[in-house]
């Protein structure tokens, strides 16, 4: 039997990923919508799919009810409550869990932000950079950093990762308001921390790579900017890739389990 694929969002790597899920016993359909809406509704009644991808951010609902994806199974990002009840009886299979997806993400996020700055003409060899957060995201961008010569400062509240950034070569602080004056930061603590109390970064470029709605607690700054979904940005093609190679794996995983 074939499998209808339904792929959605307005992010560029949604739309390769519905050409390279494509082949003879799959038939997939790309929505470039930011909401599910009746508009939608409508289209997954005529498609009927067995499978639907959504974004990784996850799409303002505008119905009160999904139609025609009651035997689908469902590949997502995030969810917000409101979609985690109304999905709350289907089969959920989140990709953004995935430790293989969100290194190679990471890896292509960093890369990104680096296009970025090229794009803006700002060089980092020898930059002193501020790296806010150590996670999976934090420890790409410090590598890719690192190997391009800029002197990597990772700045954390946990005394572990602040540990292991030292551990990693870099050096490691902890994250309050007496901060050292560096040429970037780049935050990628996912909640709204920076106030006006961490004066020493107020007047360096600031670069967000987390989660929307960024780290910015009641300030506004004419250097900062907030940078969403990069992979898909800059390499949607190899973005799509990473997310076509884990909602496969994850759905064979699901057939042999």
């Amino acid at each position: 039997m074939t499998e209808r694929w339904l792929v959605i969002g307005t992010d560029e790597r949604m739309k390769y990923l519905a050409k390279q899920l494509t082949n003879d016993s799959r038939t997939v359909y790309y929505k470039n919508r930011d909401a599910w809406d009746a508009e939608l509704n409508k289209t997954a009644l005529e498609f009927h799919p067995t499978h639907v991808v959504l974004p990784i951010q996850s799409l303002q609902l505008k119905v009160d009810q999904l139609a025609g994806i009651s035997q689908a199974q469902i590949f997502a990002g995030r969810l917000t409550d409101v979609w985690y009840e109304v999905l709350k009886n289907k089969e959920l299979y989140f990709y953004l869990q995935d430790e293989t997806f969100i290194w190679k993400n990471a890896a292509l996020t960093a890369e990104g932000l680096l296009a970025h700055l090229y794009a803006e003409k700002f060089s980092v060899q020898h930059k002193k950079v501020l790296i806010t957060g150590f996670g999976r995201v934090g420890k790409m961008l410090a590598l890719f950093f690192n190997r391009l010569h800029a002197q990597v400062i990772i700045a954390v509240r946990s005394k572990a990762q602040q540990a292991e950034a030292i551990a990693y070569g870099y050096e490691g602080i902890e994250l309050n308001q007496t901060m050292p004056k560096t040429d970037l930061m780049i935050n990628t603590i996912p909640t709204k921390w920076l106030n006006e109390t961490y004066q020493p970064l107020l007047s360096c470029p600031i670069y967000d790579v987390a989660s929307a709605p960024g780290c910015l607690d009641e300030l506004k700054l004419s250097q900062y900017e907030l940078l969403p979904a990069l992979p898909g940005k800059f390499f949607p093609h190899a973005a799509a890739n990473v997310m076509c190679e884990t909602v496969l794996r994850l759905r064979k995983e699901h057939i042999n389990a």
